[in-house]
C-alpha cells in the first residue's frame, strides 16, 4: 500500500522542516515547497493527500 503524500506549502524552512520531520516520522511522504507560485504546478505534476498550506506564503496570486 502506498504512503499517504503530503504537500507542505511553507515558506519558514524551519517551520516546513519541523512539520516534514513529524510526519515522516510518523510514515508520511512529504514534499516541501516556499514559495506560492510553486503550488498549482506540484499540484499538477503529482497525486497529494493533503496540502497543508501556509495562507501567507509569497509569491502566490491574490483572489482580488
Amino acid at each position: 500500500m502506498a504512503k499517504t503524500k503530503i504537500l507542505i506549502a511553507e515558506d519558514d524552512r524551519k517551520i516546513a522542516e519541523l512539520e516534514r520531520d513529524y510526519l515522516e516520522s510518523s510514515g508520511y511522504e512529504t514534499v516541501l515547497v516556499e514559495e506560492g507560485s510553486r503550488v498549482i504546478p506540484e499540484l499538477r505534476a503529482d497525486r497529494y493527500d493533503l496540502v497543508l498550506l501556509d495562507i501567507m506564503l509569497p509569491g502566490g496570486k491574490s483572489a482580488g
